[in-house]
């Protein structure tokens, strides 16, 4: 994972919580649901991305040795 790829993650993340803290303090609450789920999205991209560095440095690994 790229450190651009984590900024983005973060930063999204930042947005949604905040975003969502806002929707609750203004009372409106079906947006702050969809806040809800994308947080949720990003969260799901997020873990899927870590879950395939995590199986390319087994290939890496397997095939390439430990170089």
């Amino acid at each position: 994972m790229t450190k651009l790829s984590k900024i983005i993650y973060i930063v999204t993340a930042i947005i949604g919580v905040v975003t969502f803290i806002a929707r609750l303090i203004t009372k409106d609450y079906v947006r702050a649901i969809d806040e809800f789920a994308l947080m949720c999205w990003v969260g799901v991209a997020f873990m899927n991305e870590m879950r395939c560095v995590k199986l390319q440095k087994k290939i890496d690994k397997m095939y390439y040795g430990n170089n």
